[in-house]
């Protein structure tokens, strides 16, 4: 019986040691993503200038 017992030890280690590799793997991935930039939202940024008004007959822009 014993000999069983150290083969599902061995087999439960292999399993724990698979998993921590892929926590890694994840802390590794996230950590990249953290180190980009946030995406660009166009939220506050000015994509364009406004036409330029005309101005009338008397000389102030139109509304």
């Amino acid at each position: 019986m014993p000999v069983q017992s150290v083969h599902r030890v061995h087999y439960e280690v292999a399993q724990i040691v698979k998993q921590i590799a892929f926590v890694r793997e994840i802390i590794a991935r996230a950590a990249e993503l953290l180190k980009l930039s946030p995406p660009d939202t166009f939220l506050g940024r000015k994509t364009y200038e406004p036409f330029p008004q005309e101005e009338s007959q008397y000389g102030n822009p139109q509304s």
